[in-house]
Protein backbone atom coordinates (compact mmCIF):
# COMPACT_ATOMS: atom_id res chain seq x y z
CA UNK A 1 0.00 0.00 0.00
CA UNK A 2 2.73 2.49 1.03
CA UNK A 3 4.82 1.59 -2.02
CA UNK A 4 2.20 2.49 -4.61
CA UNK A 5 1.26 5.70 -2.71
CA UNK A 6 4.90 6.82 -2.81
CA UNK A 7 5.09 6.04 -6.53
CA UNK A 8 1.84 7.90 -7.18
CA UNK A 9 2.96 11.07 -5.38
CA UNK A 10 6.35 10.96 -7.12
CA UNK A 11 4.76 10.90 -10.55
CA UNK A 12 1.85 13.29 -9.88
CA UNK A 13 3.14 15.75 -7.27
CA UNK A 14 2.98 18.76 -9.61
CA UNK A 15 -0.58 17.96 -10.58
CA UNK A 16 -1.53 17.48 -6.93
CA UNK A 17 -0.08 20.87 -5.93
CA UNK A 18 -1.88 22.52 -8.85
CA UNK A 19 -5.15 20.85 -7.87
CA UNK A 20 -4.75 21.95 -4.25
CA UNK A 21 -4.11 25.58 -5.28
CA UNK A 22 -7.13 25.55 -7.57
CA UNK A 23 -9.25 24.02 -4.81
CA UNK A 24 -8.03 26.65 -2.33
CA UNK A 25 -8.82 29.44 -4.78
CA UNK A 26 -12.33 28.17 -5.31
CA UNK A 27 -12.77 27.72 -1.55
CA UNK A 28 -11.87 31.39 -0.96
CA UNK A 29 -14.25 32.43 -3.71
CA UNK A 30 -17.05 30.30 -2.23
CA UNK A 31 -16.70 32.00 1.16
CA UNK A 32 -17.00 35.45 -0.43
CA UNK A 33 -20.60 36.73 -0.23
CA UNK A 34 -20.16 39.24 -3.04
CA UNK A 35 -22.99 38.91 -5.59
CA UNK A 36 -20.53 39.19 -8.47
CA UNK A 37 -18.72 36.02 -7.38
CA UNK A 38 -21.76 33.65 -7.32
CA UNK A 39 -21.08 32.41 -10.83
CA UNK A 40 -17.53 31.63 -9.88
CA UNK A 41 -18.79 29.90 -6.72
CA UNK A 42 -20.94 27.51 -8.81
CA UNK A 43 -18.02 26.86 -11.18
CA UNK A 44 -15.73 26.29 -8.21
CA UNK A 45 -18.05 23.71 -6.66
CA UNK A 46 -18.35 21.87 -9.98
CA UNK A 47 -14.57 21.92 -10.58
CA UNK A 48 -13.79 20.80 -7.03
CA UNK A 49 -16.23 17.91 -7.37
CA UNK A 50 -14.64 16.93 -10.70
CA UNK A 51 -11.13 17.04 -9.27
CA UNK A 52 -12.13 14.93 -6.27
CA UNK A 53 -13.69 12.39 -8.59
CA UNK A 54 -10.51 12.28 -10.72
CA UNK A 55 -8.23 11.86 -7.73
CA UNK A 56 -10.47 9.09 -6.40
CA UNK A 57 -10.33 7.31 -9.77
CA UNK A 58 -6.53 7.56 -9.88
CA UNK A 59 -6.22 6.21 -6.34
CA UNK A 60 -8.65 3.41 -7.19
CA UNK A 61 -6.64 2.57 -10.31
CA UNK A 62 -3.36 2.21 -8.42
CA UNK A 63 -5.13 0.22 -5.70
CA UNK A 64 -6.66 -2.14 -8.26
CA UNK A 65 -3.32 -2.53 -10.07
CA UNK A 66 -1.67 -3.57 -6.82
CA UNK A 67 -4.53 -5.91 -6.01
CA UNK A 68 -4.36 -7.34 -9.53
CA UNK A 69 -0.68 -8.13 -9.10
CA UNK A 70 -1.38 -9.90 -5.79
CA UNK A 71 -4.19 -11.91 -7.40
CA UNK A 72 -1.98 -12.92 -10.35
CA UNK A 73 0.73 -14.13 -7.99
CA UNK A 74 -1.82 -16.04 -5.92
CA UNK A 75 -3.31 -17.55 -9.09
CA UNK A 76 0.12 -18.72 -10.29
CA UNK A 77 0.75 -20.27 -6.89
CA UNK A 78 -2.60 -22.10 -6.99
CA UNK A 79 -1.97 -23.39 -10.53
CA UNK A 80 1.41 -24.76 -9.44
CA UNK A 81 -0.19 -26.33 -6.36
CA UNK A 82 -2.92 -27.98 -8.45
CA UNK A 83 -0.30 -29.38 -10.86
CA UNK A 84 1.66 -30.84 -7.94
CA UNK A 85 -1.49 -32.37 -6.44
CA UNK A 86 -2.46 -33.94 -9.78
CA UNK A 87 1.04 -35.36 -10.24
CA UNK A 88 0.95 -36.79 -6.72
CA UNK A 89 -2.50 -38.31 -7.35
CA UNK A 90 -1.28 -39.88 -10.61
CA UNK A 91 1.79 -41.34 -8.93
CA UNK A 92 -0.31 -42.57 -6.02
CA UNK A 93 -2.71 -44.30 -8.41
CA UNK A 94 0.21 -45.93 -10.24
CA UNK A 95 1.63 -47.23 -6.96
CA UNK A 96 -1.76 -48.65 -5.92
CA UNK A 97 -2.06 -50.46 -9.26
CA UNK A 98 1.47 -51.82 -8.91
CA UNK A 99 0.83 -53.03 -5.38
CA UNK A 100 -2.27 -54.84 -6.65
CA UNK A 101 -0.24 -56.40 -9.47
CA UNK A 102 2.46 -57.57 -7.07
CA UNK A 103 -0.13 -59.26 -4.85
CA UNK A 104 -1.74 -61.06 -7.80
CA UNK A 105 1.31 -61.94 -9.93
CA UNK A 106 2.55 -65.53 -10.06
CA UNK A 107 5.79 -64.33 -11.68
CA UNK A 108 8.60 -62.83 -9.53
CA UNK A 109 8.74 -59.05 -9.99
CA UNK A 110 11.69 -56.69 -9.59
CA UNK A 111 10.61 -53.14 -8.64
CA UNK A 112 12.38 -50.22 -10.30
CA UNK A 113 12.03 -46.47 -10.77
CA UNK A 114 12.10 -44.76 -14.14
CA UNK A 115 15.19 -42.53 -14.13
CA UNK A 116 15.36 -41.57 -17.79
CA UNK A 117 13.50 -41.41 -21.10
CA UNK A 118 14.81 -41.39 -24.67
CA UNK A 119 12.44 -40.36 -27.44
CA UNK A 120 13.97 -39.41 -30.77
CA UNK A 121 13.57 -40.41 -34.39
CA UNK A 122 11.06 -43.17 -33.76
CA UNK A 123 13.03 -44.59 -30.82
CA UNK A 124 11.39 -44.72 -27.40
CA UNK A 125 13.32 -46.15 -24.45
CA UNK A 126 13.07 -45.78 -20.69
CA UNK A 127 15.89 -46.38 -18.22
CA UNK A 128 15.25 -48.19 -14.93
CA UNK A 129 17.42 -48.20 -11.81
CA UNK A 130 17.59 -52.01 -11.65
CA UNK A 131 20.21 -54.14 -13.36
CA UNK A 132 21.77 -57.57 -13.42
CA UNK A 133 22.71 -57.25 -9.74
CA UNK A 134 18.96 -57.29 -9.03
CA UNK A 135 18.32 -60.21 -11.38
CA UNK A 136 17.31 -58.28 -14.51
CA UNK A 137 18.08 -59.97 -17.84
CA UNK A 138 17.91 -58.92 -21.47
CA UNK A 139 14.51 -59.96 -22.85
CA UNK A 140 12.62 -59.63 -19.56
CA UNK A 141 9.15 -58.04 -19.89
CA UNK A 142 8.54 -54.75 -18.07
CA UNK A 143 5.07 -53.89 -16.76
CA UNK A 144 3.15 -51.44 -14.60
CA UNK A 145 -0.12 -51.98 -12.80
CA UNK A 146 -2.00 -51.02 -15.96
CA UNK A 147 -0.18 -53.01 -18.63
CA UNK A 148 2.89 -53.82 -20.68
CA UNK A 149 5.66 -51.20 -20.96
CA UNK A 150 8.13 -53.09 -23.15
CA UNK A 151 11.10 -55.46 -23.14
CA UNK A 152 14.54 -55.09 -21.52
CA UNK A 153 16.92 -54.26 -24.35
CA UNK A 154 20.25 -53.79 -22.54
CA UNK A 155 21.44 -54.23 -18.97
CA UNK A 156 24.46 -53.58 -16.73
CA UNK A 157 24.97 -54.16 -13.03
CA UNK A 158 22.76 -51.34 -11.79
CA UNK A 159 20.57 -50.18 -14.67
CA UNK A 160 18.62 -51.47 -17.64
CA UNK A 161 17.33 -49.96 -20.88
CA UNK A 162 13.77 -50.86 -21.88
CA UNK A 163 12.48 -50.75 -25.44
CA UNK A 164 8.88 -49.61 -25.00
CA UNK A 165 5.86 -50.47 -27.14
CA UNK A 166 6.13 -46.95 -28.62
CA UNK A 167 9.53 -47.71 -30.17
CA UNK A 168 9.59 -48.06 -33.94
CA UNK A 169 11.33 -51.45 -33.74
CA UNK A 170 9.00 -52.95 -31.13
CA UNK A 171 7.00 -56.02 -32.19
CA UNK A 172 4.75 -57.86 -29.71
CA UNK A 173 2.36 -60.71 -30.48
CA UNK A 174 -1.08 -59.63 -29.33
CA UNK A 175 -4.69 -60.77 -29.12
CA UNK A 176 -8.09 -59.12 -29.41
CA UNK A 177 -9.93 -60.40 -26.35
CA UNK A 178 -13.47 -60.14 -27.74
CA UNK A 179 -12.73 -61.37 -31.26
CA UNK A 180 -10.14 -64.00 -30.23
CA UNK A 181 -7.99 -62.80 -33.10
CA UNK A 182 -4.19 -62.71 -32.95
CA UNK A 183 -2.08 -59.95 -34.44
CA UNK A 184 1.05 -57.89 -33.98
CA UNK A 185 1.33 -54.69 -31.94
CA UNK A 186 3.65 -52.00 -33.32
CA UNK A 187 4.13 -48.29 -32.69
CA UNK A 188 1.49 -46.09 -34.32
CA UNK A 189 1.03 -42.37 -34.85
CA UNK A 190 0.25 -39.59 -32.37
CA UNK A 191 0.91 -41.61 -29.22
CA UNK A 192 -1.15 -44.59 -30.39
CA UNK A 193 -0.28 -48.20 -31.12
CA UNK A 194 -1.30 -50.13 -34.22
CA UNK A 195 -2.43 -53.73 -34.40
CA UNK A 196 -1.37 -55.47 -37.62
CA UNK A 197 -2.21 -58.76 -39.39
CA UNK A 198 -5.83 -59.02 -38.19
CA UNK A 199 -8.04 -60.41 -40.93
CA UNK A 200 -10.99 -58.35 -42.19
CA UNK A 201 -13.32 -61.23 -41.38
CA UNK A 202 -13.12 -60.43 -37.65
CA UNK A 203 -15.57 -58.03 -36.08
CA UNK A 204 -13.57 -55.37 -34.21
CA UNK A 205 -15.14 -52.42 -32.41
CA UNK A 206 -13.83 -49.38 -30.51
CA UNK A 207 -13.45 -50.32 -26.86
CA UNK A 208 -12.29 -53.89 -27.53
CA UNK A 209 -9.39 -54.88 -25.28
CA UNK A 210 -5.98 -55.96 -26.56
CA UNK A 211 -3.58 -58.09 -24.53
CA UNK A 212 -0.45 -60.16 -25.05
CA UNK A 213 -0.94 -63.39 -26.96
CA UNK A 214 0.00 -66.94 -26.05
CA UNK A 215 1.88 -66.93 -29.38
CA UNK A 216 4.43 -64.45 -28.01
CA UNK A 217 7.95 -65.71 -27.43
CA UNK A 218 8.85 -62.68 -25.30
CA UNK A 219 6.05 -62.10 -22.79
CA UNK A 220 3.49 -64.20 -20.93
CA UNK A 221 -0.09 -64.10 -22.25
CA UNK A 222 -2.86 -61.97 -20.79
CA UNK A 223 -0.94 -58.74 -20.04
CA UNK A 224 -3.04 -55.68 -21.01
CA UNK A 225 -1.69 -53.72 -23.97
CA UNK A 226 -4.48 -51.27 -24.68
CA UNK A 227 -7.93 -50.60 -26.07
CA UNK A 228 -9.11 -50.28 -29.67
CA UNK A 229 -9.97 -46.70 -30.62
CA UNK A 230 -10.64 -47.25 -34.34
CA UNK A 231 -10.92 -50.21 -36.72
CA UNK A 232 -11.30 -49.76 -40.48
CA UNK A 233 -11.22 -51.88 -43.63
CA UNK A 234 -9.02 -50.48 -46.38
CA UNK A 235 -9.88 -51.30 -50.01
CA UNK A 236 -7.55 -53.92 -51.44
CA UNK A 237 -6.12 -54.84 -48.03
CA UNK A 238 -6.92 -58.23 -46.50
CA UNK A 239 -6.07 -56.92 -43.02
CA UNK A 240 -7.84 -54.38 -40.86
CA UNK A 241 -6.31 -51.07 -39.86
CA UNK A 242 -6.62 -50.99 -36.06
CA UNK A 243 -5.59 -48.12 -33.78
CA UNK A 244 -4.99 -48.92 -30.10
CA UNK A 245 -4.76 -46.59 -27.12
CA UNK A 246 -1.93 -47.88 -24.86
CA UNK A 247 -2.91 -49.10 -21.40
CA UNK A 248 0.26 -47.44 -20.04
CA UNK A 249 0.67 -43.67 -20.01
CA UNK A 250 4.26 -43.46 -21.21
CA UNK A 251 4.45 -39.72 -20.50
CA UNK A 252 3.86 -40.07 -16.75
CA UNK A 253 5.22 -43.52 -15.87
CA UNK A 254 7.49 -43.19 -12.81
CA UNK A 255 7.93 -46.80 -11.68
CA UNK A 256 7.67 -50.29 -13.13
CA UNK A 257 8.24 -53.99 -12.50
CA UNK A 258 10.68 -56.20 -14.40
CA UNK A 259 9.14 -59.64 -14.72
CA UNK A 260 11.48 -62.57 -14.10
CA UNK A 261 9.61 -64.51 -16.72
CA UNK A 262 10.81 -68.01 -17.57
CA UNK A 263 10.47 -68.36 -21.32
CA UNK A 264 9.72 -71.75 -22.87
CA UNK A 265 13.11 -73.06 -24.08
CA UNK A 266 12.52 -72.76 -27.84
CA UNK A 267 10.53 -69.54 -27.55
CA UNK A 268 13.22 -68.04 -25.34
CA UNK A 269 15.89 -68.83 -27.90
CA UNK A 270 13.88 -67.34 -30.77
CA UNK A 271 12.96 -64.24 -28.78
CA UNK A 272 16.51 -63.49 -27.70
CA UNK A 273 17.82 -63.99 -31.23
CA UNK A 274 15.21 -61.49 -32.47
CA UNK A 275 16.35 -58.97 -29.85
CA UNK A 276 20.00 -59.36 -30.83
CA UNK A 277 19.18 -58.82 -34.51
CA UNK A 278 17.31 -55.60 -33.68
CA UNK A 279 20.21 -54.09 -31.69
Amino acid sequence: MFKWLTEFFRLAKNYIVFALLISLSFFLISTNNNVHTRGLQVLGLFTTSYLESGVHDVISYFGLASRNKDLREENAHLIDLIARIRAAMTENEQLREMLKLREQSHTPLIPADVIGRTSDGGRYFVTLDAGSASGVRVGDPVVTGTGLVGIVFAVNDDFCLVRTLMDGDSRIASKLVNASADGLIVAGDFGQLAMKNVSRRYLVNPGDLVETSSLSSLVPPGIPIGMVTKATDEPGNIFKQIDVQPAVDFTSISAAFVMQYTHPPEASKLGREALRKNK
